[in-house]
């Protein structure tokens, strides 16, 4: 079997339903042209088993898609909506100038300890 990779791509939700049978029915019409006919012991039969089964495996990934996108879509269904972020406002917190200037001169004091050190090797 071939590598496989992953895409992503948006539909419209309105359209999510026909884009999800449409994989269904691929995945079905794969499923309905596999053979159906009796296998011989051997080199032939073990090789049309493997041909069968590699066959069978796409469509089980093809119909993975299609059940992820429907758990996606029921979690988007049942879910409640992101709470949105209020923004910043200012007004929102009490700054103490004196507080914070201390905490400034305590900084660049730190920065200047820090600066006389030498790095470690």
């Amino acid at each position: 079997m071939g590598q496989r990779v992953n895409i992503q791509y948006s539909v419209e939700l309105d359209d999510l339903e026909e884009e999800v049978n449409r994989l269904y029915s691929n995945a079905v019409t794969q499923l309905a042209s596999l053979p159906h006919a009796s296998i011989k012991l051997g080199t032939g039969g073990l090789e049309r088993v493997e041909s069968f089964r590699e066959k069978l495996t796409k469509v089980d990934i093809m119909l993975g898609d299609v059940q992820n996108i429907i758990e996606a879509y029921v979690r988007y269904k049942t879910q409640p909506p992101p709470e949105r972020e209020t923004p910043f406002q200012s007004d929102d917190l009490e700054v103490d100038p004196e507080a914070l200037q201390d905490k400034i001169s305590k900084f660049k004091e730190l920065l200047n300890e820090n600066a006389n050190q030498e790095p470690p090797v």
